[in-house]
């Protein structure tokens, strides 16, 4: 809930934000402000949160940090749309934005201190799929222009305003218990480093690719709708990263097509609310997988300060990705987004290898364990296909409806299986078995 309602009301705020610098300036400036500029500011408040989390993770991880950001935030977002100098409204973005990653940086910590790698995947998609939706929600009145107004300060007040009973719960000891009896290991700054260049990379490819509908958003595209698909992508690709973690990696690698099929497609916007629905389903494989690989790494270290990396090393490349895609236009800008993207592809599959070619699933060791178990007494097949109903609990009768065979074919292939083991009874084989013994 803290990073959802986070998301939603900053996610607010910016966008907002935007649409008072599109009232003042054309498109493409804002989206290299926007996109571009205020990117870095998030990064560099995210950096500050590492460099918190580093030297002074009892203040980092207290309510003090997120609780002042807040208020600071609300003032930036306050004095950008009632402020009448567009000079003011820019300075306000960029501040507003740099607490804005001071502010995603201590949440996403959270990923890594207080939730379990398993849900983690699922944690995070289900935060960033409500403040998506929420954003379209609140977008609704004033025939969907709503945060166009400026009276849309008070419902980015109120949405703050929620998260602060959650911020109250927010305290250092609660990440030393986390991080209790899993003590530091020691890691490879080449992973990181690798780890780092590869997201850069994806989130720069993937900005270049599609940089070229943001020319016509503020008058043919209803951007807070089509963040509603971003939602869905985002749980999907939480679920997957949970299931299995290479699974959600290929995923990730494999959405990257989208982008540079887009960019080779040309500036043909007749069917641009599609690329968008389309882009942000294929973005929340990119979010989630910047942020759980960064959490992992984290987690498995016990250096909470590694935990905002992702999201840092993402908001640096779709800045560069921004731009780029300013400063160059047809072929050049292919040729380099095809140049990035096998660079990306050649860095991705080094990081693949490093990461999760050794890593097995538990129904993979399961199965590799059975397979050894059964080796070691020269099981057949058939009895292979015994031993794992055995292993569940069924009778012989409930085995041979199972199998469509006789129940004396059963005992005939179970009396085999003592006979080679050496045990007399079910019991003693599914004991050892369970146990790991060698007998």
């Amino acid at each position: 809930m803290l990073i959802g309602l986070g998301f939603l009301w900053t996610g607010t705020a910016y966008i907002a934000q935007a649409y008072r610098l599109l009232s003042l300036m054309d498109a493409d400036s804002v989206s290299r402000i926007t996109c571009g500029s205020y990117y870095l500011f998030q990064a560099a408040g995210i950096c500050v949160v590492a460099w918190f989390f580093a030297k002074h993770p009892t203040f980092a991880g207290g309510r003090v940090l997120p609780f002042w950001s807040t208020i600071f935030a609300l003032g930036c977002t306050a004095v950008s749309l009632y402020s009448t100098s567009l000079t003011v409204i820019i300075i306000s973005g960029f501040l507003l934005n740099l607490a804005i990653g001071m502010l995603s940086g201590c949440y996403l910590t959270r990923l890594a201190t207080n939730i379990p790698q398993q849900r983690r995947g699922a944690v995070f998609g289900f935060a960033y799929a409500l403040g998506s939706i929420g954003t379209w929600l609140i977008s609704l009145p004033m025939g969907g222009r709503f945060l166009w107004y400026r009276e849309s300060f008070f419902a980015i007040i109120a949405l703050a305003a929620l998260t602060l009973p959650f911020i109250q719960h927010l305290s250092a000891p609660s990440i030393r218990r986390s991080l209790a009896g899993h003590p530091q290991k020691k890691f490879d700054w080449n992973l990181i480093i690798l780890s780092g260049a590869v997201l850069l990379l994806l989130s720069m490819e993937n900005t270049l690719g599609f940089s070229f509908p943001l020319k016509g958003a503020s008058d043919s595209l209803y951007i807070e709708f089509v963040r509603i698909f971003y939602g869905v992508g985002l749980v999907i690709a939480g679920f997957v990263s949970d299931k299995n973690r290479r699974f959600g990696a290929i995923c990730c690698l494999a959405a990257l097509a989208f982008p540079f099929a887009a960019l080779a497609h040309g500036n043909n916007e007749a069917g641009e609310t599609l690329m968008w629905v389309l882009a942000y389903l294929f973005l929340g494989f990119f979010s989630v997988y910047r942020i759980l690989l960064f959490s992992d790494i984290s987690g498995k270290t016990g250096i909470p300060a590694f935990a905002v990396l992702g999201l840092m090393f993402g908001r640096l490349g779709e800045a560069a990705g921004t731009i780029g895609a300013g400063f160059f236009s047809g072929t050049p800008l292919i040729i380099i987004s095809g140049a990035v993207f096998v660079l990306v592809i050649v860095l991705f599959f080094l990081l693949y290898q490093k990461i999760y070619t050794s890593v097995v699933s538990p129904e993979e060791l399961e199965q590799q364990r059975f397979t050894a178990y059964s080796a070691r007494f020269g099981f057949s097949a058939r009895e292979q296909e015994i031993f794992a109903l055995i292993i569940r609990g069924m009778s012989n009768a409930e085995i041979a409806a199972a199998l469509y065979i006789t129940e004396s074919t059963v005992k005939f292939h179970i009396g085999n299986m003592f006979r080679k083991s050496g045990f007399a009874r079910r019991s003693e084989l599914i004991t050892d078995y369970k146990l790991g013994s060698s007998h």
